[in-house]
């Protein structure tokens, strides 16, 4: 089995995205009920955008591992 190589830094900012992605969510929600829907709406896919950067390692296996079948 292989071994991963991640440093503290690498999971700190794993970290960091995963917690700013639930806090964007959360300021959308509140933009949204306060009838500011455009800012509702980019705020939500800092959020989104935020989550998806949470899986950057494994997304960046991922295609490196399709690269590798191709």
């Amino acid at each position: 089995m292989r071994r991963r190589n991640s440093t503290i830094g690498q999971l700190i900012s794993t970290l960091v995205y995963l917690v700013m992605s639930i806090w964007l969510a959360s300021a959308a929600r509140a933009f949204y009920l306060d009838g500011q829907t455009i800012k509702a709406i980019l705020v939500g896919i800092g959020s989104i955008l935020a989550f998806i950067a949470t899986f950057r390692f494994q997304i960046q296996k991922f295609v490196d591992d399709r690269k590798k079948v191709e």
